[in-house]
């Protein structure tokens, strides 16, 4: 049931409904509760295992060390749900047997770790009610992709009844549409030129490789924001606020500062639970550099079961230790602003090639081609590359002093009719998955 499709419109209308109809009740809760289980269900009824088992050891461990803290009992919640996650994801890989990937079983299980994490650190009360913490876990909003709340702000807005009020319902709709836009119409658009190269890679021009790299850096960020957006207009609706996910990331000056924007929730998850645990940056520069790469070789790793993503994180690591390097230098920060987004988008852009290649030697045919401009066929979509030129140019203005310009009430009408009018116009794709869900 993909947050685009009518089915799921059909789906959501009545639970909104009847969440609203029960609010102040203690039916809130349950109400919740089953919808998200019968939107998880309309995968696969299967994966309901899954995140049942999850839910249920780590309420118990987490009953347990509120009443004494020990380590053995994490190793336990870290044993069973990266067991379960590591099993289906790398398991088929080195073996004959498959199966097949539960759907967000990666933030889900990744939302129960971090709750297991905190108690433990007491920086969280212990949830007593089974209820209110299953529906933290399988919260459908984000149950697929995110983002990754914390316990710490989704549970307290579990625990505590919302009144009704209007401005979340036009706020998350307004979220809502925009994912769509940037779903529907930009992120289907772009797969379209992608996919065709991909599958023949050295069918195709120097210069169509080059410009499919830029089509999938812009794909899988407006698929990806687009989940997001509409994630978080789903929850405000329901009177919900989840964390930013995304912000204006091709606009960094620095890859550090691309990894403060982009997919906002697992970039702190890493340094939360995996950067400032081996030392962080307190242990040394050389030994922080060290814990920098670590962390994005796993966060590679953890995208996927090839060597493609542990390149890709690697790079990203290597990218960080050198944004940081930069930082020592004065002359870094002479550079222009404008230059410096530029160049570190293009690092993007060659990072993304590892990241959605099959292979290395798919990457590396991108890349040959790209370097020595080889012949080959050509096509050329300008719709999708005039509205990445107009999106940008308004991310632009957005980190900039003209930003004002924006917020003026003409121009959030002219963006909105702007927005609905390419959804009805060039909208489709409907039944299209959410590259993050094989995550």
């Amino acid at each position: 049931m993909q947050f685009q499709s009518w089915t799921f419109l059909f789906f959501f209308i009545p639970v909104l409904v009847l969440y609203w109809a029960v609010r102040g009740t203690r039916l809130r809760i349950p109400v919740l509760l089953v919808a998200s289980y019968i939107f998880y269900a309309s995968f696969n009824v299967y994966f309901l295992i899954c995140l049942g088992v999850v839910t249920i050891v780590d309420y118990l461990v987490a009953l347990q060390l509120s009443r004494h803290r020990s380590r053995w009992l994490v190793c336990v919640s870290l044993l069973l749900d990266l067991g379960m996650l590591c099993s289906f994801k790398y398991i088929p890989r080195v073996t004959d047997f498959d199966w097949v990937l539960p759907v967000g079983l990666s933030f889900f299980t990744f939302k129960s770790i971090s709750y297991v994490i905190d108690v433990y650190r007491g920086k969280i009360a212990v949830e007593r009610n089974l209820l209110s913490y299953a529906a933290y876990v399988a919260f459908f909003p984000q149950l697929v992709a995110g983002p990754i709340d914390r316990a710490t702000t989704l549970l307290p807005q579990l625990r505590h009844n919302v009144p009704l009020r209007i401005d979340d319902v036009s706020e998350g709709f307004s979220l809502f549409v925009t994912g769509l836009f940037k779903k529907a119409v930009m992120a289907d658009m772009l797969a379209v030129y992608v996919n065709v190269m991909y599958e023949d890679v050295t069918s195709y021009s120097g210069a169509m490789r080059l410009l499919a790299a830029y089509a999938y850096a812009w794909q899988i960020y407006f698929d990806f924001s687009g989940y997001s957006d509409m994630a978080c207009g789903i929850a405000r609706c329901m009177g919900f606020r989840c964390m930013l996910n995304f912000n204006n990331p091709y606009v960094s000056v620095d890859v550090r500062d691309f990894w403060r924007r982009w997919h906002i929730s697992l970039s702190t998850w890493f340094r939360d639970y995996v950067y400032i645990p081996m030392g962080g940056s307190r242990c040394g520069k050389l030994r922080g550099w060290f814990n920098v790469i670590v962390t994005m070789l796993v966060s590679g790793a953890w995208h996927g079961a090839t060597w493609t993503f542990v390149v890709w994180g690697g790079l990203h690591g290597l990218g960080s230790v050198v944004s940081s390097w930069f930082d020592t230098s004065g002359w870094y920060g002479k550079i222009p602003k404008i230059i410096k987004q530029i160049a570190v988008f293009h690092f993007m852009t060659l990072t993304w090639i590892f990241f959605r290649a099959e292979s290395f030697g798919d990457a590396f045919d991108v890349i040959r081609g790209i370097v020595t401009w080889e012949e080959g066929d050509f096509f050329f979509p300008p719709v999708p590359f005039v509205l990445i030129g107009l999106v940008w140019i308004y991310e632009l203005m957005w980190d900039s002093r003209f930003r004002w310009i924006l917020e003026t009430r003409a121009a959030r009408v002219a963006a909105a009719i702007f927005v609905l009018v390419c959804v009805l116009l060039l909208g489709g794709g409907a039944n299209s998955q959410f590259i993050y869900q094989q995550f």
